[in-house]
């Protein structure tokens, strides 16, 4: 039999380790018994609720590992039941069918047993060592891990955002960018994003080509309206620079260009569909204020205003 040198043994030993712990825990580990449903709507609940989850989707099972839900579908309503061996507690709850359109019954199911383990996993972050133990023996400390996990970064949402932009002289700027909001509690979340819009906009004498980056910071709050619908509001301020380059046309008309910063404050109306998704989109208005700001002017033409107030609508898709 071959002899392994312990050097080597060392360092597939050290290997092994520094593997370990950079690839995380393990997903935590569910079963969704779904009864008195369509079979067809059962499973797919069961596929989406695991997504939401970030989970194994496993068989039922008392072995103390398994986060265990039961869904039983009674005409309309649906009576939902977790007993979670992660934090000891036993959780339920009835929802209405009914309340959403039957081809997206199976989502509200699914999205209605996901937040109900969330309910139980968030403990292990907001209770991580409660002062009165449970009864019943808690999970190892690896499963309550992974379910930690499975919720700690939820409250980092990243969007990819497409923008329009208006300018206080009705001329339209097209661009977009990044997003990212942090939600601080289930009401409150800070916002920051990056955009970037253009346009070559036209006037008797030429045209004007407008660049406009900007960065934002924003807090706002938000609620749920329904189990698919979340609308926030927020009030921000947003800052960035403006180029301007004139394009004359024929040789009555001179070319020039002005630059400079601008800033002021906004306020955004968005609202979020499918909020609970893991990826979901938004559409959103907003509407600001140039406190400091760039007049581009042209001869025998409307300036190109980057003062005053301005507007712009934005759709972005959103993952969590």
């Amino acid at each position: 039999m071959a002899v392994v040198p312990p050097m080597v043994v060392l360092v597939m030993g050290m290997y092994a380790a520094r593997a370990r712990a950079t690839s995380g825990p393990e997903r935590p580990r569910v079963s969704i018994d779904i009864v008195g449903c369509d079979a067809a709507l059962a499973g797919e609940a069961r596929r989406i609720a695991a997504i939401e989850l970030r989970a194994a989707l496993v068989e039922p099972s008392a072995d103390g590992t398994v986060t265990q839900v039961t869904a039983e579908c009674q005409g309309d309503l649906a009576a939902l039941e977790v007993i979670d061996p992660t934090t000891g507690k036993s959780l339920a709850r009835a929802v209405m069918l009914t309340e959403t359109a039957a081809n997206a019954r199976a989502r509200l199911l699914a999205l209605a047993v996901a937040e109900l383990v969330v309910a139980s996993w968030s403990e292990l972050q907001s209770n991580p060592r409660p002062r009165a133990a449970p009864a019943t023996p808690l999970a190892s400390e690896d499963v309550r891990e992974a379910a930690r996990a499975a919720v700690a970064d939820r409250s980092l949402e990243l969007a990819v955002a497409f923008d329009v932009h208006r300018m206080a002289s009705n001329d339209w700027l097209f661009g977009g960018g990044g997003r990212a909001t942090f939600w601080m509690s289930p009401l409150v979340f800070g916002r920051f994003d990056a955009l970037i819009d253009y346009a070559e906009v036209g006037r008797a004498t030429g045209s004007v080509a407008v660049v406009m980056p900007s960065v934002s910071a924003a807090l706002g709050i938000s609620r749920w309206m329904g189990p698919t619908i979340r609308p926030s509001i927020s009030l921000g301020l947003r800052g960035g620079y403006v180029r301007m380059n004139g394009i004359a046309e024929g040789m009555a008309a001179t070319s020039a260009h002005k630059a400079g910063v601008w800033l002021g404050p906004e306020v955004a109306v968005q609202v979020s569909a499918w909020a609970g998704a893991r990826v979901h989109p938004i559409l959103g208005v907003v509407a600001g204020v140039h406190l400091i700001g760039v007049r581009g002017t042209v001869d025998q033409g409307r300036d190109v205003e980057a003062v005053g107030l301005w507007s712009g609508i934005s759709l972005a898709l959103a993952v969590r």
